[in-house]
């Protein structure tokens, strides 16, 4: 294969990595719609960060690794469902006492590095997002692959992945869908505990079952 068309084939891994549902997503639109586009897109700057991580360890193969160390893994998972878990229980919190003034998900003082910790924990904890870039995006990277094209690839998925939130962060604030979830804050909410918490949950048995 050319660079184009290797370029190309990753351009389309990532895409499809986007707009495919997960906690990565409904992290950005959970941060968007409650407190406003600067969280949501700090938010996607932080998951951003954790999945370039990954793409460079994939990309070195120590990714492989974990094929021989799979405590890790299972760490990992647990890790990862309980902050899931987390997350659905500040979701249903915030709902419960959730008044006609207040429509934040979580708390409204949260500052931009408490949302970029958070979208980088979200992602650094997430074995898939390890599986997604060692398996996935490495079957189409060349064997040969020269250094500058390694350097062209984690630079593409970069860019994908600032690009991907942020479009995400700034759709879910605008005024328009900003509207909708006033009127609907509570139910919203409710909804997004309950993603959250089936996501952990998920995660835990996925994990717990393949002891």
């Amino acid at each position: 294969m050319d660079t184009l068309s290797v370029l190309s084939t990753i351009a389309l891994v990532n895409l499809m990595g986007w707009i495919t549902p997960g906690p990565n997503m409904f992290a950005v639109m959970s941060a968007s719609l409650s407190r406003g586009r600067r969280q949501g897109v700090l938010t996607g700057f932080g998951i951003s960060l954790a999945s370039f991580i990954w793409a460079v360890m994939a990309v070195l193969g120590v990714t492989a690794l974990f094929e021989l160390f799979p405590d890790v893994v299972l760490g990992f998972r647990l890790l990862g469902a309980g902050y899931l878990l987390w997350l659905g229980f500040k979701s249903f919190r915030s709902a419960a006492g959730m008044d006609a003034g207040q429509i934040s998900l979580n708390a409204s003082n949260d500052t931009g590095f408490q949302a970029f910790r958070s979208g980088f924990l979200i992602c650094a904890t997430n074995p898939k997002a390890a599986l997604f870039f060692g398996s996935v995006l490495t079957a189409f990277v060349p064997a040969n692959a020269s250094s500058e094209l390694l350097v062209e690839i984690l630079m593409l998925c970069a860019v994908f992945g600032v690009s991907g939130h942020t479009i995400t962060a700034t759709v879910f604030s605008t005024e328009f869908i900003t509207r909708k979830f006033i009127t609907l804050r509570r139910q919203i909410t409710h909804t997004f505990g309950a993603v959250f918490t089936l996501l952990g949950l998920g995660v835990a048995y996925d994990a717990l079952r393949r002891i």
